[in-house]
Formats: C-alpha cells, structure tokens, sequence
C-alpha cells in the first residue's frame, strides 16, 4: 500500500472514530450573518460555494437549485442547506422571500465545531420540507423583527435560537410523519415494505429477508429505503420499537424483560444500550421522568 493510499484510509477511519458519535440533538447553530431578503427577482451570484454551511429558509416563492449531486426546487416551508466548500447552484423562478444563514455546526456541550462531521454523515439533506404551521410562521416573524442583515452578535446569537427550533422542528417532523400510514412517499414499492415492517415490527423481523420479498439484495433495498424515508429500515424498525417501548415503560408496570419480548427483543439489557445511545437515558429513568 503506497503512502497517499495509506493517508487517506487512515483519514476514513478517523473521521468515522470521530462523526459516529455527532447526532443532530447534538449540535447547534453558530452564526456568523443572517441576511432576510424580501421578493428577491434573481441572484446577482448563481454559482457559488461558502466556507461555512449555509441555509435559505424559503417565506415564498421559489427557486431551482443544485448542491452538489442533489438538485431540486425550494418552496414556501423549505430550508435549503449547503455543506462547507460544495458548489451551490441557483436560479429564481418566482419573486423569493428568504432567511439566509452562514454559520457552522457546534456541539451543544464542548462548543467544538462539528461542520465536518455532519457533512461527512449525511446526516442532513439539501431540502428540508417544513409543515406550514403557526410555529414556522412565528420563527419566521420573529426573524423578519431583527435587523434585515447583521453581524452583530447580539442579534446573531438570538438568531441561533431561530435556527435551533427551526432544526427541532425538522427532527420531530422527520421521525414522527414517515411512520405514519397516511403519508405515503413518492416510492410505492418502498411503502408497501415500510408497511410490512410496520405489521412485523414486534417480531423478529429480518430484513434481509424482507429485501429479498421485494425482489431487492440488501444493498439495493438500503439504498432506495434510504432514498424514500431519509432514514435506513434498520432505523425505521428501531424507532417503532423505541416508540412502543417508551409507551409500555409509561403506561405499564411490565419489567424490562416483558417490554423488551413485547417489542421485537430477546432481552431488556439491548433495549437499555438503545435508550442509552437513542435517548440518552435508562429506562427506569425514563419511567420515572414519564410515569404520571
């Protein structure tokens, strides 16, 4: 093995030492300027790449863009994010009313910046489609109040509270919303297997084998499960089980072995490593901060 081959896997392996402990609760906004524009008819700047992240919360209006290998449209109730030092392609296609961030990723508890990591993960993609609710609308009149373009840090910094409800609101509607039966995703196949692992969910499911009843190798259905629910199956399973889990240790008195049989386990010592690293609690824990 020649030594820029060497370097490079060696970099690989850090880097996955590193990001596999970086999960969006974690993280946190760290602004360096917040622009609002209003009805805004074309970009003076159509191709360009930040050295930070950066973010269009779109009002309204619309625009195509591409970041990267993602394409697509941003709308009303879009954020629209780009990684660090990755080509942003833009056009305007109706008058555009948007919140523009540059900022990077820090972790909530050391401060340390953690842009890369996320950037190395994945973790977030380029169109985030936020439900258009009173919440939204008043984190975005809350923005329009402050200074239409600032680097102050006063105003910088309640900006970051912005963002992270922004970012909350992101997560909630991500993990609650595609585990619904009523909202379906633009791959038909990839539903009805979510259906099955939501019917299967508290056995012992293989995946593998639900891959293969679609006619798919494991890599395949990964991949395009992946695609159609921006979560893995592996993770869509834990969540079902999480979630009947949480409900079981709250209304129940069943111990954690019943609730681990009870969910799709063999035993409760891997539902208390899941609460660990999902939830960062213990079940009894848990239980009591829930019991009322």
């Amino acid at each position: 093995m020649n030594m820029h081959k060497l370097i490079i896997e060696c970099r690989h392996y850090f880097m996955k030492r590193v990001t596999k402990l970086v999960e969006l609760w974690q993280v946190r906004a760290q602004m360096f300027a917040y622009i609002y524009w209003n009805r805004k008819t074309t970009f003076e700047i159509e191709s360009t790449s930040y050295p930070k992240w950066c973010m269009f919360a779109v009002e309204e209006g619309e625009f195509s863009y591409r970041i990267g290998d993602e394409s697509g449209i941003g709308s009303a109730g879009d954020l629209v994010l780009c990684p660090p030092e990755t080509l942003f392609q833009r056009r305007i296609k109706m008058p555009l009313s948007f919140h523009y961030f540059h900022f990077d990723w820090v972790h909530r508890d050391t401060g340390e910046v953690v842009s890369a990591a996320l950037a190395e993960r994945h973790l977030l993609p380029c169109r985030l489609p936020l439900a258009r609710t009173n919440r939204l609308q008043s984190v975005f009149g809350y923005l329009r109040s402050f200074p239409h373009a600032s680097v102050q840090k006063p105003v910088l910094r309640w900006v970051e509270h912005m963002v992270d409800d922004l970012l909350f609101m992101f997560m909630t509607e991500r993990h609650l919303v595609p585990l619904r039966l009523d909202s379906p995703t633009t791959d038909p196949l990839m539903d009805q297997a979510a259906l099955t692992i939501r019917q299967h969910a508290f056995e012992e499911l293989n995946l593998h084998r639900v891959a293969s009843a679609y006619g798919l190798t494991p890599v395949q259905f990964s991949r395009r499960f992946t695609a159609a629910f921006k979560m893995t199956a592996h993770d869509y399973l834990t969540t079902l089980r999480l979630e009947r889990a949480c409900k079981l240790l709250q209304e129940t008195a069943l111990n954690l072995e019943d609730i681990a049989e009870k969910c799709g386990y063999r035993n409760g010592s891997y539902i208390s490593r899941l609460f660990a690293k999902k939830l960062n609690t213990t079940p009894s824990a848990f239980r009591a901060a829930h019991r009322l």
